[in-house]
């Protein structure tokens, strides 16, 4: 219990950081975008893609592993585009 209160002031702590360094400019946005995404990748391999690969067949392994994919496509999509 006392993990996940860490996690969640954790999360707090990152909310309210970009919070502030909102009207910063772009310098302050180009560092955390990739923090941002490196979290998220790091969360989709090392938590999700060993759980799928021992549930699932060849087919389904590869379906859900191309959609992990086309998620950090689609982070790379925002992260150019906006």
């Amino acid at each position: 219990m006392l993990l996940q209160l860490l996690t969640a002031l954790a999360a707090l702590a990152g909310a309210a950081c970009s919070l502030l360094a909102e009207g910063s400019g772009t310098g302050a946005i180009s560092g955390i975008l990739p923090f941002t995404a490196g979290g998220f990748i790091y969360l989709g391999t090392v938590s999700v893609l060993p759980e799928i690969l021992r549930d699932s067949g060849p087919g389904q392994a590869l379906l859900q592993l191309l959609a992990l994919l086309a998620g950090v496509a689609m982070m790379l999509l925002i992260a150019y585009y906006e």
